[in-house]
């Protein structure tokens, strides 16, 4: 089975940041747009860190791991799937009808708990086999205007 692995997900701030050693990611919930129909991806991990100097705008890598198919299983349900058949070869044969709609994130200063603005500059799907899909040209403006917008 290649079932899926995370995802790596590169963001970048859109202001500067004072102090990025401060600020928190959390990613939660991916939905793709595939054929015309929304399919989550719920994950628990998130794992990364920042890249800048403070007073600038940073780069923010996450990779993403431990998928859970509990989560969404009445949702792949009604879509007629079951949580075993999203592999590799699923994704493959509908990455041209596929798009990354949202990316539940947060991106904030631990302590004050201030929400900052990011923009997703790259978007990879991992599998268990180490075979990968690349979704950097399908994110949709929709996802990016969600980003954008602070709490």
């Amino acid at each position: 089975m290649n079932g899926i692995y995370g995802m790596e997900l590169q963001y970048e701030s859109l202001v500067p940041i004072e102090r990025p050693k401060d600020t928190f990611l959390s990613v939660g919930t991916v939905t793709f747009l595939m054929e015309g129909k929304e399919l989550p991806l719920d994950f628990s991990i998130t794992e990364g860190g920042t890249e800048g100097n403070a007073g600038s705008i940073v780069r923010i890598n996450a990779c993403i791991r431990n998928f859970d198919p509990k989560i969404f299983a009445d949702e792949y349900e009604k879509l007629g799937l079951e949580a075993s058949e999203l592999d590799f070869s699923f994704f493959a044969a509908r990455y041209h009808d596929t798009y990354l709609l949202e990316v539940y994130t947060e991106y904030f200063y631990q302590k004050s708990m201030v929400y900052l603005p990011v923009t997703l500059k790259s978007a990879c799907l991992l599998f268990q086999d180490g075979q990968t899909l690349d979704y950097r040209d399908r994110i949709t403006v929709c996802a990016q205007s969600r980003l954008a917008e602070v709490s």
